[in-house]
C-alpha cells in the first residue's frame, strides 16, 4: 500500500527479505494485483557481521555500531570493507585479531597503488574507500604496521615516552621522532587492545628472572640463549632482531643463518620462541618476538634471559 500510495520506486533490502516467499516477493504481487502499483527496484544487499558475534541487528542492539568501528580502525579501512564487495556479498568487521590481518593487507594495496601496479579494480575500491567528493579523509603520516603498534601499547599500557622510546628503535636509521607521525593509527590500535583484547591475553613482562626455569635449562637451550644475548647489540631493530631470532635455531643446527627453514628447522624456531615467550611474559606465545624485544629493552632482556 506504501509502496502504491507514495509511489515508491528504489527500496533496497537485506538477503531475508528478498528470498522466495519474503515480504518483498509477496509484496510485489499485492502491489500489483490489490493496489494497482508497480513494485520498486530492490536491490539485495548481504549481511555485515562481527567477527565472533551474530549478524549485526538494529533491532536486537547489542552489538557493535560503525561508530565503535571507526574507534579501532580508520575511516579508509572501514570505507574499503565495503568498497571492494558487491552490495550482494556478505562480509565481517574485525574486532578481533584479524583485523590485524585486513590492516597488512591495507597496507600491501596502497603500496601498489602508490607504485601505479594495483589491478584496476583494487585501485578503484581503494580510492572509494581513502577519499569523499570532499576530498581525502586524514591518514597517518607514517603508517607502522596495526599489529607492532597494538604490540607496543600492549606492552607500554600506552606510556608515551616507552611508546615513543620503541617506534623509535623500529629503524634505527630512519627513528619516528614524535608520535604525532603515528597517529591516528597508534590511537585506533591503543583502543583497541584496551577494549577489545581480554585481560588473559594482555602482555605483562616479568619484573624478575625465573630463576627455577632458567636453572633447569638443558645445555642446549641455555646455548641459545646466549646467542641471542650475544646478538642483541649489532641486531638492535626491528629488522636485526627478526633475523636474529629466526637465526639462532638455524646456527645452533649448524645451518647458514640465511638458509631456508626445513620442517625440523621449524620445530626447532617454533621451542626456541615459546622459551622465550616463557621467560619473558611467563607463556607459551604473545607479541612478535622482535616487537617484544624491542618493548623490554636489551638490559631487561639481558635480566630476564640470563641463565
Amino acid at each position: 500500500m506504501r509502496w502504491a500510495y507514495e509511489g515508491v520506486i528504489f527500496e533496497p533490502s537485506g538477503v531475508d527479505h528478498s528470498s522466495p516467499g519474503s515480504s518483498f516477493v509477496v509484496g510485489g504481487q499485492i502491489v500489483r494485483k490489490v493496489f494497482g502499483g508497480e513494485q520498486p527496484i530492490g536491490p539485495m544487499y548481504a549481511f555485515v557481521g562481527i567477527s565472533g558475534m551474530a549478524k549485526m541487528s538494529s533491532s536486537k542492539g547489542g552489538v557493535p555500531t560503525p561508530g565503535d568501528a571507526l574507534k579501532i580502525m580508520e575511516a579508509p579501512l572501514l570505507r574499503w570493507l565495503y568498497a571492494r564487495r558487491k552490495p550482494n556479498q556478505s562480509f565481517k568487521i574485525a574486532f578481533d585479531q584479524e583485523i590485524q590481518r585486513l590492516y597488512d593487507e591495507w597496507d600491501k594495496l596502497e603500496a601498489k597503488v602508490a607504485e601505479g601496479t594495483a589491478l584496476p579494480a583494487d585501485a578503484a575500491a581503494h580510492s572509494r574507500a581513502a577519499r569523499t567528493a570532499a576530498g581525502e579523509l586524514a591518514r597517518t603520516p607514517r603508517p607502522l604496521p596495526y599489529r607492532t603498534l597494538a604490540s607496543v601499547v600492549d606492552i607500554t599500557a600506552g606510556h608515551d615516552e616507552q611508546t615513543l622510546r620503541i617506534l623509535a628503535d623500529l629503524d634505527p636509521e630512519n627513528p619516528v621522532t614524535s608520535l604525532e607521525e603515528t597517529r591516528p593509527r597508534l590511537d585506533r590500535a591503543e583502543h583497541w587492545i584496551n577494549t577489545q583484547v581480554p585481560a588473559e591475553q594482555r602482555t605483562i613482562v616479568r619484573e624478575e628472572p625465573d630463576a627455577e626455569a632458567l636453572a633447569a635449562l638443558d645445555e642446549q637451550a641455555r646455548e641459545s640463549l646466549r646467542l641471542l644475548l650475544d646478538g642483541l647489540e649489532t641486531h638492535w631493530s626491528l629488522d636485526g632482531l627478526t633475523t636474529l631470532v629466526y637465526g639462532v635455531p638455524k646456527i645452533q643446527a649448524g645451518l647458514d643463518p640465511e638458509a631456508k627453514p626445513t620442517p625440523e628447522l621449524k620445530v626447532a624456531q617454533r621451542s626456541f620462541f615459546a622459551l622465550l615467550y616463557q621467560l619473558l611474559v611467563g607463556r607459551d606465545t604473545g607479541p612478535r618476538l622482535p616487537t617484544l624485544l624491542l618493548a623490554v629493552g636489551a638490559d631487561r632482556v639481558r635480566k630476564l634471559l640470563s641463565a
